[in-house]
């Protein structure tokens, strides 16, 4: 059962995500919150596997909400569900860690594969914002996500490792790198803790930062571990 905490100021937003998603397979809504301030203790007390977060909330808006909870409960995944669509809460949410960014008024089945989506290690962006996201991070050239990187990082990554960053940078998900690469799922999240620790990065979003900043999309790797 993967337990959802749903996070957003408007009573009627929260009630109404409560009631369609109660009602899904293998979904359970473990509780509900009005701003970022009650996401973080029921976060605390209920551990959900997934959270649906609004952006502009009262007390701890959504970003710092984020930044906050990935800091403590790192696999817990974030899905941003938004009406606003601004480059600045784009950049913000993935740079603090969110899973995915949704905007308000997809449907019922849409919301449902994006939890299964990240649930399962993937990441999952409004098509809407996805041209923004490429766009944004063509703009992040040689920012600190790069520079914080040193050349003898870069070094100790193994090929399959490279492989892994550049699937990444290209947009596949956990389950997508292991059909790309006939690995199991348990061995491409080893490798991705792997490559954080290496380099220095904090999560998955980072790594696909890092890959499409750098010049590593571009490396020939051998046919070899």
């Amino acid at each position: 059962m993967i337990k959802v905490l749903i996070v957003d100021d408007q009573e009627l937003i929260r009630e109404s995500l409560t009631l369609i998603l109660n009602v899904t397979e293998n979904i359970e809504i473990v509780g509900s919150a009005s701003n970022g301030r009650e996401a973080i203790v029921l976060t605390r007390a209920y551990k959900p596997d997934v959270i649906l977060m609004d952006i502009r909330m009262p007390e701890v808006d959504g970003i710092e909400c984020i930044k906050m909870i990935k800091e403590f409960y790192r696999n817990t995944k974030i899905i941003v569900l938004t009406t606003f669509d601004d480059d600045e809460y784009i950049y913000e949410s993935l740079k603090n860690g969110a899973d995915g960014f949704l905007l308000k008024g997809i449907s019922k089945d849409e919301l449902v594969k994006a939890i299964l989506t990240v649930y399962n290690n993937g990441a999952s962006i409004d098509p809407e914002i996805i041209k923004k996201v490429f766009s944004l991070f063509g703009k992040l050239a040689k920012s600190s996500v790069v520079s914080k990187v040193e050349g003898q990082d870069v070094e100790s990554l193994s090929n399959n490792e490279i492989r892994i960053i550049q699937l990444i940078g290209r947009g596949l998900s956990n389950k997508e790198i292991t059909q790309a690469l006939n690995f199991s799922e348990g061995t491409v999240r080893n490798y991705i803790s792997s490559i954080l620790r290496k380099l220095n990065l904090r999560d998955r979003t980072q790594i696909a930062i890092f890959a499409v900043q750098s010049s590593i999309m571009l490396k020939d790797i051998e046919d070899k571990a």
